[in-house]
This record gives C-alpha cells, sequence and structure tokens, in this order.
C-alpha cells in the first residue's frame, strides 16, 4: 500500500497538469492507474531505503513518509512531461538524502511513536571541567 493517497497527490498538481502527465492516450481524462502506479513506485523506493529501520508494512505510515512518497511520484510523473527539472531534482536530492539519514539511524522517520520518551540528556550541568586560562582578573588592564 502506498505511503500516500491518490487525492493527497493530486491535491499538489496542477489541473491543468494531470492530464497532461498520465493521458498518454489523450483520451481528455487523467488516468488514476498511471497516478497510483508512480505511487507504488515511490513507496518501493522508499523502502529500500528503510527496510532494515523500520517494521513493515506501515499500516499507518508518518507524514514524512506520505509527503516524500507524495513528491517522488510527482517528480516521476513530471520527468515524463520533459519540463524544467532543476526545482524537482533538488527536491528528490534532498527527500533521498533524507532517506539515507533514516537509513544511517542519523534522523528518525518522525511521528510514529517509536522513539524514546526520555530526554537523552538528564540536563545536568557539567561543572568539572581544567581550570580557565582567561578570568576577570587576568584580563584586567586590557
Amino acid at each position: 500500500m502506498p505511503y500516500a493517497s491518490l487525492d493527497q497527490l493530486k491535491e499538489v498538481i496542477p489541473a491543468r497538469d494531470l492530464e497532461l502527465l498520465t493521458d498518454f492516450e489523450r483520451g481528455g481524462e487523467p488516468s488514476d492507474t498511471r497516478l497510483q502506479r508512480a505511487l507504488v513506485d515511490a513507496t518501493a523506493e522508499i523502502n529500500g531505503y528503510i527496510a532494515k529501520v523500520v517494521k513493515r508494512p506501515l499500516a499507518d505510515p508518518p507524514e514524512l513518509l506520505t509527503v516524500i512518497c507524495r513528491d517522488l511520484a510527482m517528480h516521476r510523473l513530471y520527468l515524463n512531461l520533459g519540463h524544467d527539472m532543476t526545482t524537482l531534482d533538488k527536491m528528490r536530492k534532498n527527500w533521498i538524502d533524507t532517506l539515507k539519514s533514516i537509513q544511517r539511524g542519523e534522523s528518525a522517520i518522525g511521528d510514529d511513536g517509536d522513539g524514546p520518551d526520555q530526554l537523552t540528556s538528564p540536563g545536568v550541568a557539567m561543572t568539572d571541567g581544567p581550570a580557565r586560562l582567561i578570568t576577570r582578573d587576568s584580563l584586567k588592564g586590557y
């Protein structure tokens, strides 16, 4: 099951582009099948990065995965159209970097609720250390 829905994908694509992106037969109607295929492909790509980090399938994917899926699917669709892809390529690269960061354990997927409930530090300030080299007294006269 894709991490984003058809409606979520359609919300970010202008109506005038939907037909251009999916109606290759020129029947006059956007193809939900092609949109769904783009979402499935984007989900498969995401799973390739997060498979070792998260138990799948995710019944209720975090919002971050929904956004990434939607944007990767949009990139796939526009790639076929031949538009200037500079902005979409940057967006795709950023999302892939995010997925790699999740894969390495440097970032969390988001609002999955599986993280620890306590702070990583108990909030105690460190007070031990070497003697100060510069103090108010040593700076008098400057």
